[in-house]
C-alpha cells in the first residue's frame, strides 16, 4: 500500500489529520509497530477506500472532544516526573485511532454502526483504565436518547471500580456531581441521570461473575483485564445482554494473554486472524500492540 494512498484520504473529521498521520506512520514504517498493528492500520485504510461503508465522524469527534474537555487525571505523572493529577486527559494518537476505528463506519444508508465488538491488546501502564472510564462516559452521553446503559466489568470489582472512580473524580472537579445520582460504596458503583425526553444514562461497575448475577440489559459493555477471566461466560454474559440493541458495542481490553488455554488467548488468536485476513469479520475492530513473534511464538528481545 503506497503512502500516498493513505495521505490523500479525507473524511472530514475534526481529529482525522491526527489519526491519518498515525496510520501513515505505522503503515510506512516511520513508526515502530508490530505486524498485527500494521495489518490493522492497513485494514482500516482498505475499509475507508472500499466504498462499502458510510463514513461519519460525528460520534467519534463527539467522544474525543468530550473526553479531552471534560476528563482530568486522578493520579500519575509524566515521564519527566511532572504530576498529572488534575490536568486534562489528552488522548494519544493511538487512542484516537481506536475511537475512529470503532465509531466512524456505518452500514450503507443507515444509522447502524458497523463495529459491534472490539478487542484491544496493549502493554501495561499505558493509561487504559482512565481511557476506559472516559470512553464509557462519553459513549453513554452520545447514546443517551436510546436510554444508554453501560457496564464496566472486570474479573474483580476492585479493578472495575477504578474506572468508575475516575468518572466520579472528573464530575467532582467539574462540579457536575450534584446533577447525577450516584451510589458508590463497597457493594454498588452506579451513576445515572434521566433527562426525560432527552434520554438517560446508566453506568455501573460490576465484577464479571455470571454464577451469582441476574440477567443484564445494556447497549455497551467494556470488559477490562479479560486475561483474568476464568471462563468465557464472564465475557459472553455481557455480550448477550445487548441483543435488543442495533448499535451495541462490546469492548474487551487486556494487557496480557500468553496462557494458551485461556479465553483471552482464544480471543487474541481470533483477532489476529481477522486483521491478517484469514477470517472475515466486518463487525470486529482489533488493536493489537505487542512484540513481534516468530512462528513458534518466541520473542526476540534484542
Amino acid at each position: 500500500m503506497a503512502l500516498s494512498e493513505i495521505a490523500d484520504i479525507e473524511i472530514g473529521g475534526n481529529y482525522w489529520h491526527e489519526v491519518r498521520e498515525y496510520v501513515d506512520a505505522v503503515v510506512s514504517g516511520r513508526k515502530n509497530a508490530c505486524k498485527e498493528l500494521r495489518l490493522a492500520c492497513k485494514r482500516f485504510v482498505r475499509d475507508l477506500q472500499s466504498g462499502k461503508w458510510d463514513i461519519d465522524c460525528a460520534e467519534a469527534d463527539y467522544v474525543i472532544t468530550t473526553i479531552e474537555t471534560s476528563f482530568t487525571h486522578r493520579q500519575g505523572e509524566r515521564l519527566d516526573g511532572t504530576p498529572l493529577k488534575g490536568t486534562p486527559l489528552l488522548l494519544e494518537p493511538w487512542e484516537k485511532f481506536i475511537v475512529y476505528g470503532i465509531l466512524v463506519f456505518y452500514v450503507r444508508g443507515s444509522s447502524e454502526r458497523r463495529i459491534k465488538e472490539a478487542f484491544i491488546f496493549i502493554p501495561r501502564k499505558n493509561g487504559k483504565t482512565m481511557f476506559i472510564a472516559a470512553l464509557a462516559f462519553a459513549l453513554s452521553l452520545w447514546e443517551r436518547k436510546s436510554g444508554s446503559k453501560i457496564y464496566i466489568t472486570s474479573a474483580s470489582l476492585k479493578q472495575a471500580s477504578q474506572s468508575f472512580e475516575d468518572i466520579i473524580y472528573t464530575l467532582k472537579r467539574r462540579k457536575l456531581l450534584p446533577a447525577f445520582h450516584v451510589l458508590n460504596n463497597h457493594r454498588e458503583h452506579i451513576l445515572d441521570k434521566d433527562w426525560n425526553e432527552e434520554g438517560s444514562i446508566y453506568i455501573e461497575a460490576v465484577a464479571a461473575n455470571p454464577d451469582a448475577q441476574d440477567s443484564f440489559n445494556c447497549n455497551i459493555a467494556i470488559a477490562d483485564e479479560i486475561h483474568a477471566f476464568k471462563k468465557a461466560a464472564q465475557y459472553n454474559r455481557f455480550k448477550e445482554a445487548m441483543k435488543a440493541y442495533t448499535n451495541k458495542l462490546m469492548i474487551g481490553i487486556t494487557t496480557a494473554g500468553d496462557n494458551m488455554n485461556s479465553f483471552c488467548y482464544r480471543r487474541l488468536e481470533y483477532a489476529v486472524k481477522v486483521v491478517n485476513g484469514t477470517v472475515k469479520d466486518d463487525t470486529l475492530f482489533a488493536f493489537i500492540a505487542r512484540a513481534d513473534q516468530d512462528e513458534n511464538g518466541n520473542v526476540d528481545y534484542l
